[in-house]
C-alpha cells in the first residue's frame, strides 16, 4: 500500500467519475487493495484508479478455487439447521462472462473470471460487472464488462474518458441512435495498456468494456506491452445488442448514494460468517450487497450476497419450494459450470424469509483455462452458502416486506 491516504484516493476516484458521467460507484475498496506500493507500480496504480473511473467496473479479482475439504468449518449458526433442503434449482438469467466469453476472438483463452448473475423474479441490482483474464498466446489480460441502466437520469458521454494527460479518446455514433466513447491510455510513453468503449444507448442502458495489459487488478503487474483486445474490438463488443438482455435484472436506481446494507447500516458483515481458514483478501458493499474474495490454502473463491424485498413475482417463484417449519424457502443450484469460461464454476442459495426478505448468496471457482482447480466446485459447499443466507442479520434496504 502506498503512503497515499484511502481518503485521498476515494477523493480523486469521485473527482475522476463526476468526469465520465458513469454514475454509479465502482468497487473502492477493491481498488485501494489493488494499488502497489512505490516506483512504477504506483503509475500502473494510476493507470488502473484511470480506467477503472472509465469503466467504474472493480468487481471481485479474477480466483482460482478448490473445494473445502470435507468436515470444513460451518458458515454461520442455527439458522444453518433450521429449513429442510430446496427443492428446484435457483434459476437465473444469462451470465455476463458467459456472454462475453462466447464473443471473444478465435484463440482467445479464458484464464479465470468471476462476475454476477443476478437471478430472476425481482431480484434487481443497479448493474453488473464480470472480469476475464484472457490469453490469447501473447501473455496474460484482463477485461472488464459494466452493464447499467441510467433510466431517466442523463449521463455525460464522450471525451475525455479520464484525466490522463496521455489518452488518445474520439466519439463514435453507435446503433439505434446511441453513443461509443473509445479511448486508450497509459501513464507511461509507448504502447497503450489500456483500452475502454463505452456505449450509451438512447433508452439509458450503458455498456462500459476496458482491456487492460496486465492480468488483475491486485498486482498490476504489466504481462504484455498491448492489451488483448484492441479499442475497436472493445467498441463492437460494447456496441453489441445483445447486453439489453440484461435490462430486466437492472435498477436505474442509484446505488452509490450510501454505503448502508440495511436501514441502520451493514447489520452483519459478510466476512464474520466465513469458515475459519478462510483469509479474506478484499471486501466491497453497495446498497442491498456486499461481495468479497477469500482465499485458503492457495485456492481462492468470490462471495457474493444480495437482499432485497421480495416482490410478488419473487414469492411466485418460490413457491415451487416447499416452505420449512420456520416458514423459510429455499432454492438452490450446487457448482454448476460457467458456460463460456472454460472452468469456472458457481453455487448459488436463493432464501425467502417469512417477514418477505430474499437473501441470495453465490459463490464463484473463477478456475479457468489451464489451472488444475477449473471444473472444481467453489470453496464453500451448497450447505455453507445456505448457512450464511440464512443468517437473520440480512436486511433488506428500506426495511420490511412489500
Amino acid at each position: 500500500m502506498s503512503e497515499q491516504s484511502e481518503h485521498d484516493f476515494e477523493d480523486r476516484l469521485a473527482q475522476v467519475l463526476r468526469r465520465t458521467g458513469d454514475g454509479f460507484r465502482p468497487d473502492g475498496p477493491h481498488l485501494v487493495a489493488a494499488g502497489a506500493a512505490r516506483g512504477r507500480r504506483r503509475q500502473r496504480r494510476q493507470l488502473a484508479l484511470v480506467a477503472a473511473a472509465a469503466a467504474a467496473v472493480v468487481a471481485a479479482g479474477g480466483l482460482t478455487a478448490a473445494a473445502l475439504p470435507p468436515g470444513g468449518g460451518a458458515a454461520a449458526g442455527p439458522a444453518a439447521e433450521r429449513s429442510g433442503w430446496p427443492s428446484g434449482a435457483a434459476a437465473d438469467g444469462p451470465s455476463l462472462v458467459s456472454v462475453l466469453a462466447e464473443r471473444l476472438p478465435a484463440g482467445v483463452r479464458v484464464l479465470r473470471s468471476a462476475g454476477d448473475r443476478s437471478g430472476v423474479a425481482g431480484l434487481r441490482v443497479a448493474h453488473e460487472t464480470a472480469e476475464l483474464t484472457l490469453d490469447d498466446g501473447h501473455g496474460a489480460s484482463l477485461v472488464t464488462v459494466l452493464v447499467s441502466d441510467a433510466g431517466g437520469r442523463q449521463v455525460k458521454s464522450g471525451c475525455p474518458l479520464s484525466n490522463s494527460s496521455n489518452e488518445a479518446c474520439e466519439v463514435r455514433p453507435g446503433p439505434d441512435g446511441g453513443s461509443l466513447t473509445v479511448g486508450a491510455m497509459d501513464p507511461d510513453p509507448g504502447p497503450r495498456g489500456t483500452g475502454t468503449a463505452a456505449f450509451t444507448g438512447p433508452d439509458g442502458l450503458r455498456v462500459v468494456l476496458s482491456a487492460y495489459s496486465f492480468a488483475d487488478q491486485e498486482h498490476q503487474d504489466r504481462t504484455r506491452p498491448t492489451p488483448v483486445l484492441t479499442p475497436d474490438q472493445l467498441a463492437a463488443l460494447a456496441a453489441d445488442p445483445v447486453w439489453a438482455t440484461f435490462r430486466s435484472g437492472l435498477s436505474p436506481d442509484d446505488a452509490s448514494a450510501t454505503d448502508a446494507f440495511g436501514p441502520d447500516g451493514p447489520p452483519v458483515r459478510l466476512s464474520e460468517l466465513l469458515p475459519s481458514g478462510l483469509r479474506v483478501a478484499s471486501a466491497s458493499e453497495w446498497v442491498g450487497g456486499q461481495r468479497l474474495t477469500a482465499a485458503q490454502d492457495g485456492h481462492e473463491l468470490v462471495l457474493t450476497v444480495r437482499a432485497q424485498r421480495a416482490d410478488r413475482a419473487a414469492r411466485d417463484w418460490f413457491a415451487a419450494a416447499p416452505a420449512g417449519a420456520d416458514g423459510v424457502r429455499v432454492r438452490a443450484t450446487a457448482a454448476r459450470e460457467v458456460p463460456g469460461s472454460q472452468g469456472a464454476t458457481e453455487s448459488a442459495v436463493d432464501v425467502l424469509r417469512p417477514d418477505g426478505v430474499r437473501v441470495r448468496v453465490t459463490a464463484v471457482n473463477p478456475a479457468g483455462a489451464g489451472s488444475p482447480d477449473a471444473g472444481k466446485p467453489p470453496l464453500l459447499s451448497a450447505e455453507q452458502l445456505r448457512g450464511i443466507a440464512l443468517d437473520p442479520r440480512w436486511a433488506a434496504p428500506g426495511g420490511g416486506a412489500q
